[in-house]
């Protein structure tokens, strides 16, 4: 027991140990990263003062020597050939080495003592000016550029040297007079020295904050991986739990479907339509909590597909009648004459939108007229700019609630949660589903009048010759009930007709499995089924199907990897028939329906779906097509 916990100690600690150690390498890293850029920059800087130098020197060599060294007279100077040979030389290699080795130590030193001999190149041709000595002081300035205390040490040793021998032999070269105090070069190296240590404790100053950046810069990191990695675990969830709060649902609202159209009498039908009215409200709840964690985590992006305009405006408009029943209210569309009828952009989106205002603006109107007017505000080749708005004669908004009317979980009062329901995400959603289209979304009303909703987007227009599994329908959603113990069968054909399509269904929920079976035997179709994709492979390969509808996520084998092992046996010749693919799938995440085209599937149907919406996508997918009208 002893043993195991002090080998646990021992891998804490080596563990903490190198994560320690993972940390002060990133940090060294980083502060070499900086190091060597700043080294790089005033490798640069100097490239170009060297040669302004080079300039100079020979600019004083022909004005301030002659007048220095000869007196009045004024003529080409012997210094002139000095500053034009000497200068190139203590130019040309640094400038040189700073274009070909720019950040490396040699470059910098070498760098460095050519800057302070161009001092005293300078000082001797101007005959030891006072003003020349400046030149030293401001070079060692420019080259604590460098943050590099060891850059300073040989220019030191050099500069205090010169001062020495040319203040003792020659000083009329360096102080400008014949004779000078054999000490005088001892104050001018003091003043140095004075001005290197003032410049010490600058780069020393300057390293530290250079390190607590390069600390703030890997912690920065750090956190940054750490939200990266929470966001895409958050992406995950929300994926699992849209599948698992999907999957059932699919069962619930679709056998409720099918018992609706089942002989009832008018009680069990009230209480049917009753399940699918208290169902619509439970999706349309899961669905806006799902859609705002989406916002909230960063993933919700649009998808980009052909998709017909006028038929999405054409399915939004018809789907509301059955919410008008039991109010007095009209419903009408109007669209511009210029309004293009294909568009590429994300048809699932736009009609969720347009569904949450019109659904606004009938739970808010109790008489009167809702309008939905469609006109594009700049029409070119490439894209169209749309104007959407919904004008209600509903109860109106105080002015004083439209400012927050788009916040999360706003309601214009409590009472409107208590008496017309509702999250109050809604617009919330409406409102970052907008602005991903592009556009802008806003509210205008009079309280006791009406309101009008509006907003724009832009979308790019649709080539007439787009494949056409790149065009959808949008979806509509369903109801949603708790799922009662049935059994579980795996049934054989359900059409004895030899002629009829046969359909392969590959589901491991058994629900959805009698769900899309009812459905697909209420076409007249043959039906298998299947529990997992190891299962599906078995069966396409000892027999010919139509059609297989392929759920996402099943076990042994999920339904990307069965879709891809079937045509990659199709490929093979071990599949002698090339079946169309629906994907069945609970995910509704982006893009979770071009994952499904590119691993080789032919449609897509996210669950929970009607019973129409599998009849179109099977009967397009048929040869010849079949008319899903003909389906019981």
């Amino acid at each position: 027991m002893v043993t195991s916990s002090q080998s646990f100690s021992r891998a804490a600690t080596d563990s903490a140990s190198s994560s320690s150690s993972n940390y002060e390498a990133s940090v060294r890293n980083h502060f070499d990263q900086h190091a060597a850029s700043i080294f790089r920059r005033t490798d640069r800087m100097f490239a170009v003062l060297m040669g302004l130098q080079w300039i100079v020197a020979i600019a004083v060599a022909i004005w301030f020597s002659p007048h220095t060294w000869d007196g009045d007279q004024r003529s080409i100077h012997p210094h002139l050939i000095i500053a034009i040979v000497g200068g190139g030389v203590l130019a040309s290699l640094p400038v040189a080495m700073a274009l070909v080795f720019p950040g490396r130590t040699m470059t910098r030193h070498v760098i460095a003592i050519s800057q302070v001999l161009f001092s005293s190149l300078l000082i001797h041709l101007s005959g030891g000016r006072i003003e020349m000595h400046f030149h030293v002081f401001g070079s060692f300035a420019f080259l604590a550029s460098y943050r590099d205390w060891k850059v300073l040490v040989a220019p030191t040793l050099i500069v205090a040297a010169d001062h020495m021998i040319r203040g003792i032999w020659w000083p009329e070269s360096f102080f400008g007079i014949a004779t000078a105090s054999h000490w005088i070069w001892i104050e001018h190296t003091v003043w140095v020295l004075f001005e290197e240590t003032v410049l010490l404790i600058t780069i020393r100053q300057s390293v530290r904050e250079m390190k607590s950046l390069a600390v703030h810069t890997v912690r920065l990191e750090e956190a940054t991986q750490k939200a990266d990695e929470a966001n895409k675990a958050k992406s995950e969830f929300l994926a699992s739990m849209s599948h698992e709060l999907r999957t059932p649902l699919n069962g619930v609202i679709g056998m409720t479907e099918l018992l609706a159209e089942s002989k009832l009498d008018e009680r069990q039908r009230r209480f049917v339509h009753t399940c699918q009215s208290s169902g619509k409200m439970l999706l349309k709840l899961i669905s806006d909590i799902l859609d705002y964690s989406k916002i909230e985590a960063g993933c919700m992006e649009l998808e980009q597909y052909c998709f017909d305009l006028r038929e999405l405006l054409d399915d939004v408009v018809l789907s509301m009648p059955i919410r008008l029943d039991d109010k007095n209210i009209k419903l009408t569309c109007h669209l511009d004459e210029l309004l293009p009828t294909r568009v590429i952009g994300d048809s699932h989106r736009l009609r969720q939108v347009l569904l949450n205002l019109l659904g606004n603006a009938i739970k808010f109107t109790d008489q009167g007229e809702i309008r939905l007017f469609v006109h594009p505000q700049r029409i070119d080749d490439a894209q169209v700019k749309l104007l959407f708005s919904v004008e209600d004669t509903g109860i109106g908004i105080p002015a004083d609630r439209l400012g927050s009317l788009f916040e999360s979980f706003s309601q214009v009062d409590n009472s409107i949660s208590r008496k017309y329901g509702g999250t109050g995400l809604g617009l919330s959603i409406s409102k970052s589903i907008v602005e991903k289209m592009g556009g802008v979304i806003g509210v205008e009303s009079q309280e006791g009048v009406g309101s009008r909703f509006w907003f724009t987007a832009t979308f790019p227009r649709c080539d007439e010759t787009s494949e056409p599994n790149q065009t959808t329908k949008p979806f509509h959603h369903a109801v949603e009930l708790e799922p009662t113990d049935l059994p579980t069968t795996t049934p054989s054909f359900a059409s004895d007709d030899p002629s009829a399509a046969r359909i392969l269904l590959a589901d491991d929920n058994h629900v959805n499995q009698q769900l899309a079976r009812e459905i697909v035997i209420g076409c007249g179709w043959q039906c298998d089924v299947v529990d997992n994709g190891i299962d599906a492979l078995q069966a396409l390969t000892s027999q010919h199907y139509d059609v297989v509808l392929m759920d996402c996520r099943m076990p042994l084998m999920d339904g990307f990897s069965t879709t891809k092992e079937i045509r990659k046996r199709i490929a093979e010749g071990r599949i002698h028939s090339r079946p169309a693919i629906v994907a069945l799938t609970a995910n509704a995440l982006q893009g979770d329906r071009q994952r499904c085209l590119d691993a080789g599937m032919d449609d897509y149907v996210h669950k929970p779906f009607e019973s129409t919406q599998l009849k179109n996508a099977v009967g397009r997918l048929l040869t010849p097509p079949a008319a899903p009208a003909a389906c019981s």
